[in-house]
């Protein structure tokens, strides 16, 4: 039986990291009962990263907690960061 073409193809990137990223994303990925990293379990995982950074938000909290920027941020899905501003600014109840 032949294979159904993708609805959306997929796209051939070379992916260079650094020695230790691999051991650890390997370690990471391993099934002790494949006993390997399964076939195709890193680019579900790179592709898994990718969408959750375009799809999630930061909010930088240094205005709330009175602090630097950059030591308290948040990172959620846009509508999480939308209702945290909301709450943060009073506007809604909890």
């Amino acid at each position: 039986m032949s294979r159904r073409p993708n609805v959306v193809p997929p796209q051939l990137l070379n992916l260079s990291l650094p020695l230790d990223v691999h051991s650890k994303l390997t370690l990471h990925l391993y099934s002790e009962l494949e006993q390997r990293v399964p076939h195709g379990a890193y680019s579900r995982f790179i592709q898994e990263r990718i969408r959750e950074y375009f799809e999630h938000k930061q909010l930088d909290l240094a205005s709330w907690a009175n602090t630097d920027q950059g030591i308290f941020i948040v990172t959620a899905p846009s509508e999480t960061i939308a209702t945290l501003k909301l709450l943060l600014a009073g506007d809604l109840k909890p």
